[in-house]
């Protein structure tokens, strides 16, 4: 991610996620996109030239104050609030997924995915979306390097040293192809 966001620095791509505030202001938030994300930025901005606008998630499914300590399964998941390590969070979730429920990228893929919609979904409608995302996720996505390597076998102890060769050789070929501005 760090050779990625360098790339989109110097290009201008957006990679941080903002949220729009009660009275309609639209702030930065200390997130970034989702690494698929970004190369789909990246992509797009290699292919017509043009640079798709940062993700701005609407004041509809933000909420910074402090949540009710035991969530049940209509209240509504809002960005601002979502800490999946919240044992109330995780022992709901577990419930409404017969215990299949973990926290991890599918959570945050299907969540980030629902506020950029302009969705806060319920934890039932989410456990649910979660179970989905679940079945239809048979490999790692090829942008999960070190998941994707180990799932090919090729994970090994050098696997960091492999990842910097590999993040190298594509931070080259993408300044050969749009260099610095």
């Amino acid at each position: 991610m760090q050779e990625l966001r360098e790339f989109c620095d110097s290009h201008g791509i957006p990679y941080a996620i903002y949220f729009e505030t009660d009275d309609g202001r639209v702030r930065k938030s200390r997130d970034a996109d989702r690494k698929g994300i970004v190369i789909d930025r990246v992509l797009h901005f290699l292919h017509p030239g043009a640079i798709k606008p940062h993700t701005v998630f609407a004041k509809s499914v933000v909420r910074f104050e402090p949540k009710p300590s035991a969530p049940t399964e209509s209240d509504r998941i809002f960005y601002g609030q979502y800490k999946d390590s919240d044992p109330n969070f995780l022992k709901l979730m577990k419930r409404l997924t017969d215990g299949a429920f973990e926290a991890g990228a599918i959570s945050q893929e299907v969540l980030r995915a629902c506020w950029t919609r302009g969705e806060a979904p319920t934890y039932r409608e989410f456990a649910k979306l979660w179970l989905k995302a679940r079945k239809d996720h048979t490999k790692p996505n090829p942008e999960w390097a070190f998941l994707t390597d180990r799932a090919k076998g090729i994970a090994g102890k050098d696997w960091k040293h492999l990842r910097v060769k590999k993040a190298s050789a594509a931070i080259e070929l993408l300044k050969k192809i749009a260099p610095h501005p």
